[in-house]
This record gives structure tokens, C-alpha cells and sequence, in this order.
């Protein structure tokens, strides 16, 4: 084969490659345009009869969070609830929100006898911008030695949807519904029907414990249960931490009552040492 040859096949399989390039970009855009963008227009048309109903009914919407280590946050979210929708030529995007707050008297009440549980608790509601001790009572150094605690504070729930002619999908990720933290589902334009918007509704008032959950393979399945084994186990040695920490500060104060006698103190270490000496003989 010449040269001329060779440099014609080459020019043939560019032309074939931008020809197949063209092709797919044509059929996105095709897909887009009259899929998958006016499902995402209705989308956002439900979401936002959705919160201007839910607003004018003056809805509360009871969530509750499961936090480990200390129990249950339970927050009503109330009005106003909001709709942002935002067009473009090649993206949709949605934001429907709203804030729930939390209710003490509702949500699990921890008594904490010691400093270390105080801190515990304390440390895991903050971990999601909240609070809720009280009837604290303090050493002569002012440092909070027991309290009682019951949740308090504002939480953020959301709905973030973007439908992008890049990617040819939805994508809704969730923040603070069933759980705190995000989770994210992805759609295609086939899947955004009306039951499905009915199914996400019914999610967000939480009378559906959940929505859309996908099929997933072996593999996936298995990375998801070794994840949970170690949330477990994470759990467990967290519990193990806070009796530890429990038991070494009842073991201190022993040691410090001991040490405002004198005499006592001085014969548990006499004890201590003849024992030891003993042992070396």
C-alpha cells in the first residue's frame, strides 16, 4: 500500500469518527430537547404547585433523624415552602425548600451524669448544627459535669434537580429528608412520569419511607453491606468509648476521695509497694 493510500484510510476513519461524533450530538440534542427537558419543565411545574399548596394549607411535615449515640431528632417543617426554577438552553435546574425545626419535647431526652457523656452528646448534636442541653449543673472550675439533653435547632431540607443535555439525565439529590446528610437519585426522561412525581411528593411529606430506589448488582450490594458492618462496628466501639471514659472517671474521683485522707492514701501506696516487693523477692 502507498503512501497515498495510507493517508487516505486515515483521512476516511477521521471523516467516519466526526461523522459518528456528529451523529451522537445530534441525537442528544434531539433527546434533550424533546424529552428530556420537558419532563424537567414539569417537573418543576408539579414542584412548584406543590409548594405554593402546601404552603397555603399551612402543611407541617413531621421528619425524623436517627442520629447514633443519641437518639431521635424529631423537627416539623412548616412554611414557607419554595420553588426555584432556573431555564437554560442545555440545563434545568430545581430547588424546592424549606426549613424544619426541632422539637425538644418530641425528640429523645439523654440525661448525662458524667463530663465525657456531656461532651459526647454535645458533640453529636453539633455535628448537625444543633442543641439542647439543659439543667446543667457545673464544678468549681464552671466545667459542665451532667446535664440533660433534648434537640434543638433548624434544619435545612432540600430537593436539588439538575436535567443537563451533557449528561442525558436527572439528577435529584436530597439533603436532610429521611435521614441527615445527601442522597441522590438519576433519572431518564422515560422514568419522569406523573406517578413518579405523585411517589416524590408523597416522599417529602414522608409518607413514603422512601423513593426510587434502584436495583443494584452484586458488587454494589456487597460494597453497601461492608459499609454498614463498619457503621456498625464504628457504633459499637463509640459505645465502648463512652463507658470506658465512664468508668475512668469514677476510678479518678475514687482515687481523689482516697487522696483527701492522708493516712489512707499513704497506706494503699505502702500496700502497693510491700506487694511489689514481695513479687521481686
Amino acid at each position: 500500500m502507498g503512501l497515498l493510500d495510507e493517508l487516505e484510510q486515515e483521512a476516511s476513519r477521521r471523516r467516519n469518527a466526526e461523522s459518528g461524533e456528529e451523529a451522537g450530538r445530534q441525537a442528544r440534542e434531539v433527546y434533550w430537547r424533546e424529552q428530556l427537558q420537558p419532563a424537567a419543565i414539569r417537573l418543576g411545574e408539579y414542584l412548584g404547585k406543590f409548594a405554593a399548596t402546601l404552603t397555603a394549607a399551612e402543611r407541617r411535615i413531621r421528619l425524623v433523624y436517627p442520629v447514633p449515640g443519641y437518639g431521635d431528632v424529631v423537627a416539623f417543617g412548616e412554611a414557607p415552602f419554595e420553588c426555584r426554577v432556573t431555564p437554560g438552553q442545555v440545563q434545568h435546574e430545581i430547588e424546592f425548600s424549606f426549613a424544619a425545626q426541632a422539637s425538644p419535647e418530641e425528640s429523645t431526652l439523654v440525661v448525662a451524669e458524667t463530663p465525657g457523656k456531656v461532651r459526647l452528646v454535645n458533640s453529636l448534636l453539633q455535628q448537625h448544627h444543633l442543641s439542647g442541653l439543659h439543667d446543667v449543673n457545673k464544678n468549681a472550675n464552671g466545667e459542665v459535669v451532667s446535664g440533660r439533653f433534648q434537640a434543638r435547632g433548624r434544619i435545612p431540607v432540600k430537593v436539588q434537580v439538575l436535567a443537563s443535555a451533557e449528561t442525558g439525565n436527572l439528577r435529584m439529590n436530597f439533603t436532610n429528608v429521611e435521614a441527615f446528610g445527601n442522597a441522590q437519585r438519576l433519572f431518564t426522561a422515560d422514568a419522569l412520569t406523573d406517578e413518579l412525581f405523585d411517589n416524590l411528593g408523597r416522599y417529602l411529606l414522608r409518607q413514603n419511607a422512601g423513593f426510587s430506589r434502584e436495583k443494584v448488582g452484586a458488587d454494589v450490594r456487597r460494597q453497601l453491606q461492608t459499609q454498614v458492618q463498619r457503621d456498625q462496628v464504628r457504633r459499637e466501639w463509640e459505645a465502648k468509648l463512652a463507658l470506658q471514659l465512664r468508668e475512668d472517671e469514677a476510678r479518678v474521683k475514687s482515687l481523689m476521695a482516697a487522696s483527701a485522707s492522708p493516712s489512707a492514701f499513704i497506706g494503699r501506696v505502702g500496700g502497693s509497694l510491700r506487694r511489689l516487693f514481695q513479687k521481686g523477692g
